[in-house]
């Protein structure tokens, strides 16, 4: 069972109208109702009608919360993206090493991205990427805002200490990223289930960290030569 099942189900399938609760919480079941059918039916067959039905609500009460089911979906993913978030931001990075502190943030976050949900619903931003170019634009745009700026915030605090030297963090840290991910977006776009289950990325990423770490380090510079 994937993280995102498992965390379905532990809120129950009946999730839509909360007996007691904030709007948060009735938010975050709709987008749980939401998330079960662009999964089950895929963007194309999705509807809002099918998530009022999921979730046990009117349509008018989602359509006072998102415009469209491209909106919706972009809740979802933005869920699924602020929980990579935390990954980051909730790892305990005080006393590592710039080589360690980077393995360990970016295993937490493939750990994170290898649920079949989140390659699931990646394939299909992907797919609708040419039909709804706003859509894939938000999702990048939510990535940044949230993942890539907190690797940027540890590369800052690197920086302060002398341990890196980096003149763009914000940069270093999308080019990071970008290379961490390389493998998994591969599987993501033509694999399955099954090559996400058998992919060892551990080479691939000391390699990955090994190849920023050259251009991050401080190098010693040469002792001035005598006149």
């Amino acid at each position: 069972m994937s993280a995102t099942d498992e965390h379905l189900k532990t809120r129950g399938h009946g999730v839509g109208r909360p007996k007691r609760g904030t709007e948060t919480a009735r938010i975050d079941a709709l987008i749980n109702a939401a998330t079960r059918v662009f999964l089950r039916d895929g963007y194309g067959l999705a509807s809002i009608d099918k998530v009022a039905s999921e979730a046990r609500v009117s349509t008018r009460t989602i359509y006072e919360r998102f415009r469209n089911k491209a909106e919706l979906l972009g809740a979802v993913i933005h869920r699924l993206v602020d929980r990579m978030a935390t990954v980051v931001t909730g790892a305990d990075l005080d006393g590592l090493e710039p080589r360690s502190a980077l393995m360990l943030i970016a295993r937490n976050l493939l750990e994170s991205a290898r649920d079949p949900d989140f390659g699931a619903l990646f394939r299909i931003v992907a797919t609708e990427a040419h039909r709804f170019p706003d859509l894939a634009a938000r999702k990048r745009e939510h990535d940044k805002r949230c993942v890539d700026n907190a690797v940027a915030d540890y590369l800052r605090r690197e920086i302060k200490r002398g341990t890196l030297v980096l003149a763009d963090p914000d940069k270093a840290a999308a080019l990071f990223l970008h290379m961490v991910f390389s493998e998994l977006h591969d599987a993501w776009l033509f694999g399955n289930e099954q090559t996400l289950a058998r992919l060892d990325l551990t080479a691939h990423l000391h390699e990955v960290i090994e190849l920023f770490l050259w251009g991050a380090v401080p190098r010693l510079q040469p002792a001035a030569s005598s006149p």
